[in-house]
Order: structure tokens, then sequence, then C-alpha cells
């Protein structure tokens, strides 16, 4: 391993507030750090060098919140029962599948979703997992997915009470098993993952706040996706869903709070104090008919929520519905979003991941994009909203190796893993056919 450059495109040191122009990137491949990068730089004897003329040199796009378990649901028949609401939508379709998934589908769920991330300049990863037939032992199944792709990750595994009363139990294990595991993994780390709070009694949310607080491990929750989060949270608990975390300690700077639709003005003030991440995920939340979160305060991020691996589709959405209705976020704002998903992944490592700078990690995602009208720095946030799209994704690297080149992926055979999947989805499918 040496000394590796990229040259000949226009660097673009953040996706907000970053400049743009045309220069060099030299990358130590041992560390997987950058050493140098401006427009003042140039390749020397010895480097490794690539030529990407034209070319976008971007901070590697990063899904700050995803379930890669839902991979396998692509074109799959519609649940028995047709859902009303959205708990329904859970106990119809999500509930089934997951309870469906055993090893083995876990695994491709993992490979297939990658596979799709991958082809899509994705360089990073926060998943949130649920396999409540196969719990033991999930995270490892996924991790070994993870490095296969060379794809940078955090994990952890949904808790919840809602199929046993060991279920809970087994899911902080399992979070705290990972987490203990990885902690000095280069590409991967763990959190303590948890359900909608609906469906975790309160003896096992005691649990998940003590491994929080005993491994310093960030929170990764559902709140308030759907507005019976808090009608079935008050009925059962009574107490709303943010009382019940608040009242454990487990809001605190670096949490990921995921949805937020149906957050309160003053919960979403006390959640800005807290300085925790919050995770807007806007076709998933017009696909669930939940509502959209109010995104004009609050240190939010994007994630997808499994519906795939688009993040740049992502973005776009939350503009354009972000325009429908309400007070419009500002204009750059899903920028603003998705350089924070890359603080969220960036701030398990201690990495800065959301600008490409001397010291960074090397993640990095490759665009070619002819612009039709200038292009610069100033006015990048229109090019990606109204015409970049994931189709002009091109190379894509992880810690100063390729995982994507001239749209190829280097580290698994794409054809191997998709014919592999289609496999696992049968088998999955049938189980869902005999769960329903």
């Amino acid at each position: 391993m040496g000394i590796l450059s990229i040259n000949d495109g226009y660097i673009l040191s953040s996706w907000h507030g970053g400049t743009l122009e045309k220069g060099c990137i030299r990358i130590d491949e041992k560390t997987g750090l950058i050493i140098e990068t401006g427009s003042d730089v140039t390749p020397q004897d010895g480097d490794r060098q690539y030529s990407m003329p034209g070319n976008i040199i971007a901070p590697g796009l990063v899904v700050g919140h995803h379930h890669l378990y839902s991979a396998l649901a692509r074109g799959m028949n519609a649940p028995k029962k047709t859902p009303s609401s959205f708990v329904e939508t859970l106990q119809y379709l999500w509930w089934v599948l997951d309870r469906a998934l055993d090893e083995k589908t876990v695994y491709h769920s993992a490979m297939a979703g990658l596979c799709g991330a991958a082809k899509l300049g994705i360089t990073g990863i926060v998943d949130h997992h649920a396999s409540p037939s196969f719990i033991s032992g999930s995270l490892k199944t996924m991790a070994g997915a993870f490095e296969k792709f060379h794809m940078r990750g955090s994990l952890c595994y949904e808790v919840t009470d809602r199929n046993g009363p060991d279920e809970g139990a087994q899911g902080i294990r399992e979070n705290r098993d990972f987490a203990l595991s990885h902690m000095k993994h280069p590409l991967l780390r763990g959190a303590v993952g948890a359900h909608a709070s609906f469906t975790i009694k309160d003896k096992t949310l005691d649990g998940i706040a003590s491994l929080c607080s005993e491994l310093d491990l960030p929170l990764h929750i559902h709140l308030l996706e759907d507005a019976s989060d808090r009608t079935e949270s008050i009925n059962n608990f009574g107490m709303s869903p943010v009382a019940r975390l608040q009242i454990r300690n487990l809001l605190r700077k670096g949490d990921i709070i995921v949805h937020g639709v149906h957050l309160t003005d003053h919960e979403l003030s006390m959640l800005v104090d807290k300085d925790v991440y919050l995770l807007h995920n806007t076709r998933s939340n017009m696909n669930n008919r939940v509502g959209r979160a109010f995104l004009e305060k609050g240190n939010w991020a994007l994630g997808t929520d499994g519906i795939d691996s688009d993040i740049l589709s992502e973005a776009r959405s939350c503009f354009f519905r972000g325009r429908e209705d309400m007070v419009p976020p500002a204009f750059d704002a899903p920028l603003a979003f998705l350089k924070n998903s890359q603080n969220v992944l960036g701030s398990f490592f201690n990495e800065n991941l959301s600008e490409l700078a001397a010291g960074s990690a090397a993640d990095i995602t490759i665009l070619d994009y002819n612009p039709p009208t200038p292009l610069s720095a100033g006015n990048f946030a229109g090019h990606v909203l109204f015409g970049m799209e994931s189709w002009a994704v091109r190379s894509s690297m992880v810690a100063g190796k390729w995982l994507l080149y001239d749209r190829k992926i280097q580290t698994v055979d794409e054809m191997e893993v998709m014919a592999h999947s289609r496999e696992a989805a049968k088998t999955l499918y049938e189980k869902m056919e005999k769960l329903q």
C-alpha cells in the first residue's frame, strides 16, 4: 500500500457550505486518510494515479437511518389483510416480514441492500435491524456482509417486547455483545436499537437505559413516527413516549431519534437542547401517510427508513415535500441534512466524514455530472435538487479503498449476490405466507 491520488476532477469539500474547485486529492492507502487536497495539490511520483476529468469528487454519501432487513421486500405480495392504519401496516406487513427472517435471509437481505447502496454511491449506513426469530448473532451476520463490501456502518438491534417475555432481554444482549466486539473495528460500530417505545415494557426500557449508560452508546429509536405512538404509550404506560425516555436519561447528546413527525413544539425544543440527532425519512413518511416533521428547528439528518438506499432521491423528496405545505425549510436544507447524516456516522468513529480535508477519512463519492448550466459552490444545491440524481454516481471509496469504480462494484460479484438474494427472497415469502 502506498499513496493514491485522484486528479483532474472538481473537489466538493462539503455537500453543504463547501467549496468547489478543480484539484487533486492524495490519500494514504494504509491509514485510509486524506493526506492533502486542493487546487494547489498535484500527484507525486510513485502515486497510484486516477484521473477523473470533469467529475465531482465529494464526501461519501451516508444513509443516516436504514432497515437493510427490508431489502428482500421489493416485489413481494401485498398482505392478506389490507391495513387501515399505521399500526395495522406494522402488524400485517413489517412484523410478519421480520419474524420470517432467519440467519440466511438476514445475510442475503444485507448483501442485496448493500449491493444497491454501493451502486448509488453510498459509503456508509446507520442501520436499525430486526429479526425476532434470529436475534443472537444477527448483527454479526450483518457485519459479515458489510465486511465483504468494505462498507462503513453502525449496526444495532431493534429491542422490543412485542413477541414475548424474553425478546427484550435478548435484544439488549445482542446490542451489548456486538458493541463490545466491535469497539475497535475500523469500519463497524454498535449502538443500542429500540423499536417505538409503545412496544417496550418498562423493565426492558430500564435495561436499554442501563446499557446506553454503561457502554456510553447512543440510542437509535423510532419516536412519534405516527400519532398512535403517543396514544398507545399513554394508554399502556400512563405517559408520553418522550416522557418515558426522558425519565430514564435516554435523550442524550448524539442519540439518534428517528422520524419525530408528531413531536410537539415543546418536545422538539427539548430535543434541540439535548443536541440529539433527528432523522428525517421523507419518502417513508409519505408512503405510510404519517405526515411531515417540522424541519425548521432541530439537528436533522436524512435516512431512507429501508425504502431503498438512494439518499440523493431522499434529499430531493425532502425538498419538494417540504414545499407542499407548512413553512418550507431553507432552499439548501436537504443538503445540510445530507451532510449531517455523514456527521451521525462519523460520530461513531470520531472521524470527519462530512468534509474532504487533510486528516479526514477517505470516504468519497465521485459523480460524472456534465452540467447544462454553470456550476459553482454557490448554486450546487440547485443542481442537486433539480437535476443531479444518483445516475451520476461513477465511483466511490471507503477508507481509501475502491468500493465502486466506473460503476462496477469492486469488492463482491454483483451477479452472484443478486442471484442468491432472489433465492433467499423465495424462502422468505414462503415463510411469510405461513405467518399471515
